[in-house]
C-alpha cells in the first residue's frame, strides 16, 4: 500500500527527515507583532528565538484555510492509495478541525490530531512513515497512530512569560 504523510510545519522535523521520508509539510502562518509569515518560508524558527531573545512578544501560530488543505490534499489523493496528516493538536489551533473540513472530500484521506506540537508532533509523524511502511491497511495505521497519541507528549521550559 503506498501511504503519503503529511503533517503541518508545527512537527519542527529536520530537513534530512522531510527529504529522507518525503514528508509532505503544510506551513502554517506564524504572527509576529501583527504581521503575518508563512512557517519556513518568509520567517524560520531562527528568526522566532531572535525576536524573542531581543524583548520582543512570543509569536502564535494562525491555522490555515480549508482551501490550503484542499490544494494539498489534491496533490496527493489520486496517486497514493492512502494520505495520512498528522496535525498540530486541536488545543492550539483550528488546523486540526479545517483539515478535518477538507478531507472529507477525500475518501483516502485520514487526519491526525497529534495532540502535541514540536518535537511531540513529530514523534508521531515518524510513527506514522514508520507504520506506512510495515502495515497495508490505511484505517489500521490510523487506528494503531491513535493508540500512540496519548503515550506522546512533549514539554518545553521558558525563561519567559510574556
Amino acid at each position: 500500500m503506498k501511504i503519503k504523510v503529511l503533517s503541518d510545519s508545527t512537527c519542527d522535523l529536520s530537513d534530512e527527515l522531510i527529504h529522507q521520508y518525503d514528508i509532505g509539510i503544510i506551513p502554517l502562518i506564524v504572527m509576529k507583532n501583527e504581521e503575518e509569515f508563512v512557517d519556513g518560508e518568509t520567517i524560520t524558527p531562527a528568526d522566532i528565538f531572535s525576536h524573542v531573545a531581543a524583548g520582543g512578544s512570543l509569536c502564535s501560530t494562525a491555522a490555515r484555510s480549508v482551501a490550503t488543505f484542499q490544494e494539498n490534499f489534491a496533490k496527493y489523493a489520486g496517486d497514493y492509495d492512502g494520505v495520512i496528516h498528522v496535525n498540530i493538536s486541536s488545543d492550539f489551533s483550528s488546523s486540526y478541525q479545517n483539515a478535518c473540513v477538507a478531507a472529507v472530500e477525500f475518501p483516502n484521506v485520514r487526519v491526525i490530531d497529534s495532540r502535541n506540537l514540536s518535537t511531540g508532533q513529530g514523534h508521531i509523524v515518524m510513527k506514522a512513515v514508520e507504520l506506512s511502511k510495515t502495515m497495508d491497511d490505511l484505517d489500521a495505521i490510523v487506528e494503531a497512530l491513535e493508540d500512540y497519541v496519548p503515550r506522546v507528549e512533549a514539554s518545553f521550559l521558558l525563561d519567559r512569560l510574556d
